[in-house]
Parts: structure tokens; sequence; C-alpha cells
């Protein structure tokens, strides 16, 4: 499930960052921040697993995502494999190791 030299959970941690970044950008205040904001938010991610699911062939997706105070707090990733199973980051990780 490598792509080149990148395995896939590096690259969902690599995106994750990115998206934090950019999440930073966006003025959240917990339940005042406007509802064109939070659908900025759920673009994002979704234009996010798009791009992974291009590259490594595997949906990612954040079920437990939420707004704490003045930041974006995504929680554990769910990840659909190619063969139908959903697993978290962590099995990725020791599937990938061997």
């Amino acid at each position: 499930m490598a792509r080149g030299f990148m395995y896939v959970y590096e690259r969902i941690y690599r995106e994750e960052k990115n998206l934090q970044k950019r999440f930073e950008r966006i003025p959240v205040n917990g339940r005042k921040t406007s509802s064109a904001d939070i659908r900025r938010i759920k673009q994002m991610l979704s234009d996010s697993s798009f791009c992974i699911a291009q590259e490594c062939s595997v949906l990612v997706n954040y079920p437990k995502w939420r707004i704490e105070g003045t930041k974006v707090v995504l929680g554990e990733c769910s990840i659909l494999l190619p063969d139908c199973r959903l697993i978290g980051i962590e099995e990725l990780k020791r599937i990938e190791a061997g």
C-alpha cells in the first residue's frame, strides 16, 4: 500500500498537519462560529480526503471532528481500505510495517 517511498499513514499525518495550519487561518469561536466557516472546514476535510484517496487508494474520514474554543480538533480518523475494511491509524501502521 505504500506509494513511492512514503507510507500511507505518513501521508495522512502530513495532511493532518496541513489541515491544522489552514484551520488556524479561519476565525473559529466555539458556538459563535459562522455557518460559512463551518462549511469551509467541512469542504477542507472533504478536499484532503479526496487528495489522499487519489494518491493512496484509501478513504480517510474524521467522524469525531469538533470545534473546541478557538481551534478545530480532528479526533481519531477512520480509514477505509481497498478491501472494504474500516481501521484506525494504529492498525494501518501495523499493516504497513509488515
